[in-house]
């Protein structure tokens, strides 16, 4: 179906709160004839249908709102007719401040007519969502005018949508070693050294004097005129400004080779600094590159090499062996190995054939392959994953809120202490010396920058979060990776989750009748239901109902199923269900999931079905508990004897049964009854249907499967393999995160103090105070680098 054949509408369902509910929802609708498809996001209660161009569009609507109605009345029910907000990027070459970063992030956040903003320091890249209705070119101008404002010089370049893809490559392909910057240093060194050279061999003299003069402004003089300009515009406390200070305070008390000294390797620190930093993006960067650059159009008998995103739903593409799928799809012809290594962090080649869905991200290794489209380039899992990994800076951890509140009130304190420094002691203490105490006061504003501290902790995050991705983990903000080092309780789900989801009839017993009619029984009564164990069942049967013959169809959630079929009233479902109807029945004494049968009130026998353990589901929960968790607890609807089952063969430590989707969310409450905030709880189930419960975990884990939309939009954090086994090294990589971030807070603030207080005590000079503030931070990101590996 072409894109352009289809009108996209969207629909809030407001007040929705039945995961189930939802899914009938979206079965029925999805089955009208003018739907060519539909989405019901449960998390965001909102119905996205696709109209067949041709139908009428406010018939269909009425008849998607008449099924709303008629499967949970009562809903708010809204068909949107918006505009959507204005998503754009800004790309701010030669942003190396981290401190700026912040202060423009949070202007631009203020403005009233942004929705949202983000600024990803590590990408160079704000991100903006600007509302409706909003003259965009006056908006941008006042965003632009704030960075100009606040960190002039920068190259900046606004993405629109159609060049996001060329203007990312072409940041990402400059070089972070800026040439006129470092033939400065190199010059001012030269000069600098022959300043040093004249004093040592007893030629110290005015002219000695001038050469250092001459060093300094060719080394410092960039930082002098930023500190002026900033210092106009009311910015007292930017590096610039405090370093200015502290090095034309001591060129005042004729201390210039120190003066000198220190700014050049004040300079030479940021460049380093800045190289670091820089490589750090490339090797996030490198973890990410599963963005296609291209995709190559069949249109009729040509190929067109087009922009991912000038591709539409039913277009066929032809992706050749090496290339990345650029857009989600299905194969319709070629067999081929692919790649999943950038999306799963797998290893092993996998084989896809003709009728297979492909993602966007994998690799094609040896075949051509023709796709038809699913799904649009913003829609494809390529772009989910992108757009998660980074956009994740944008839900900080508590750590990164504490280090943003901290800088703001750190410089200011260090900065009034070395005036109290300089200025009242010679005034109070007998014999002091001025220039003495003002040294000391300077060094104090040496230290008071807080970049160490403001740019490692987001670099170590993100890092973390990047790395984390290539294993396969999709981890939505620094606060789920801060929050998985305090985990001390794992809950699991059981099918889908611990079980393969793959049911198999494995016991037929009749009463009665034969165990051939009892099957055409279930059959019927499962023919309309899309649950695993129906699928199970019409499999094993293999034979086609005559759907016309239902007369009458119920889903009863947690029971059962009520059907009326060809004259006759069948019930299909769990014990609770008979009981229910009054039905007397011989409970199944078989392991596995059991599916009564009654016809016309009789009871007529059951159906056996088992699912599978996963293969590494043994040995995820002997690595939790072999990592310090203390409980690893299963919730499930299925019955008691399944789960106890389950349970003893995986060892775990609690089992709740005959769950339904809201005791679910009480036994979690349960759990959480007398603990503190440091013992976290994680939740992991298989997407949609376990939304409310993932939601209400402090850090909700989905088996998402390749592709998942429900699982990518509920979670917190997504496995993109469905491995249980993927947790503990989630758990893993946030543990090591955590403790760089902590060893840079430790380290950097341990350094600062012991420089101010040895400072103030007239020991240290301004050598230890550089390295406590370009040295320190320079270690501080090397340190960060570590989270990658």
């Amino acid at each position: 179906m072409d894109a352009c054949s289809l009108i996209k509408k969207e629909i809030i369902l407001g007040g929705l709160n039945c995961a189930h509910c939802a899914e009938v929802i979206n079965e029925k609708v999805g089955k009208l004839e003018e739907i060519e498809s539909s989405n019901l996001n449960f998390i965001n209660k909102k119905l996205t249908i696709n109209i067949i161009e041709g139908s009428d569009e406010k018939d269909v609507l009425s008849k998607v709102i008449d099924i709303i109605n008629s499967t949970e009345p009562g809903l708010d029910i809204q068909v949107l007719t918006k505009q959507k907000n204005i998503k754009r990027e800004i790309i701010l070459g030669g942003l190396n401040c981290a401190h700026c970063a912040e202060v423009i992030n949070e202007k631009v956040g203020k403005l009233e007519d942004i929705e949202s903003s983000n600024l990803n320091f590590i990408n160079k890249k704000l991100s903006l969502e600007i509302k409706k209705s909003v003259n965009e070119k006056e908006l941008l101008d006042k965003v632009v005018g704030i960075i100009n404002d606040t960190e002039p010089g920068l190259d900046i370049q606004i993405n629109y949508e159609k060049e996001k893809n060329t203007n990312s490559v072409k940041e990402e392909s400059k070089s972070d070693v800026n040439k006129a910057d470092l033939i400065k240093l190199i010059i001012g060194a030269v000069v600098y050294i022959f300043g040093i050279y004249q004093t040592a061999t007893g030629f110290e003299s005015q002219f000695s004097n001038l050469i250092f003069l001459i060093a300094y402004i060719i080394v410092g003089g960039e930082v002098l005129l930023k500190a002026i300009k900033n210092a106009f515009k009311g910015h007292m406390f930017d590096e610039n400004f405090l370093m200015a200070i502290a090095t034309v305070g001591a060129l005042a008390i004729g201390e210039l080779p120190e003066a000198v000294g220190v700014m050049l390797f004040y300079q030479v620190g940021e460049f380093l600094q800045g190289m670091a930093v820089g490589k750090s993006r490339k090797s996030i960067t490198a973890l990410m590159q599963i963005r296609p650059d291209s995709a190559n159009l069949k249109v009729g008998s040509d190929i067109k090499v087009v922009s991912p995103e000038d591709v539409s739903i039913g277009d066929i593409i032809i992706v050749k062996p090496g290339e990345k799928v650029p857009l989600d799809g299905i194969v319709i012809e070629g067999i081929s190995m692919v790649d999943t290594s950038a999306l799963t962090g797998e290893s092993v080649l996998r084989e896809i054939t003709a009728g297979e869905d492909i993602l966007s991200g994998f690799i094609n290794k040896n075949a051509l392959l023709t796709i038809k489209v699913t799904k649009e380039f913003g829609e494809s899992t390529v772009a989910k994953i992108l757009d998660l990994v980074e956009n994740a800076s944008s839900k900080k951890s508590k750590t990164e809120n504490f280090i943003t509140k901290f800088s703001k009130y750190y410089t200011p304190a260090v900065v009034i202490s070395a005036l109290l420094i300089a200025v009242v002691p010679p005034i109070v203490i007998k014999d002091a010396v001025f220039s003495d105490w003002l040294y000391r006061g300077l060094i104090f504003l040496v230290v008071s920058c807080p970049c160490a501290l403001v740019l490692s902790i987001p670099l170590s995050f993100f890092s973390g979060i990047g790395f984390a991705s290539k294993n396969g983990i999709l981890i939505k903000g620094s606060n789920y990776l801060e929050a998985l080092r305090s985990v001390d309780t794992v809950v699991f789900d059981k099918t889908g989750t611990l079980t393969k989801g793959v049911f198999n009839v494995t016991k037929i017993n009749s009463v009665g009748i034969s165990e051939e009619n009892l099957l055409e029984y279930a059959a019927v009564a499962e023919a309309n239901s899309n649950h695993p164990i129906a699928k199970s069942i019409l499999s094993y049967y293999n034979k086609s109902v005559d759907l016309e013959k239902i007369e009458s169809y119920e889903e009863i959630a947690a029971y059962g199923i009520k059907v009326g079929y060809n004259g006759e009233h069948i019930l299909a479902g769990n014990e609770k269900l008979m009981r229910k109807e009054n039905i007397f029945y011989s409970p199944a004494k078989e392991v596995g999931t059991v599916v009564y049968i009654a016809v016309n009130k009789v009871y007529r026998g059951y159906i056996v079905i088992s699912d599978e353990i996963k293969e590494d589901s043994i040995d995820a929960i002997k690595h939790l508990k072999s990592m310090g968790i203390k409980e690893v607890v299963m919730l499930t609807g299925d019955n008691e004897k399944v789960a106890n089952n389950i349970a003893s063969q995986l060892g775990l430590d609690k089992v709740y049964s005959n769950l339904l989707p809201n005791e679910k969310v009480d036994k979690l409450e349960e759990i959480y009854e007398g603990r503190t905030e440091k013992e976290k709880v994680i939740f992991v189930g298989d997407g949609i249907n376990d939304a409310p419960v993932l939601a209400r975990a402090d850090v909700g884990i989905a088996m998402g499967g390749l592709g998942s939309d429900a699982a990518i939009e509920a979670a917190d954090v997504v496995l993109m393999t469905d491995e249980p086994s993927k947790i503990s090294k989630a758990i893993e990589i946030a543990t090591k995160t955590n403790k760089i971030v902590w060893q840079n807070i430790i380290f950097a603030l341990g350094i600062k103090i012991i420089v101010l207080i040895l400072g103030a005590g007239g020991i240290a000079t301004m050598w230890e105070a550089i390295f406590a503030d370009v040295g320190v931070a320079l270690i501080a990101v090397l340190n960060a680098m570590r989270a990658m590996r």
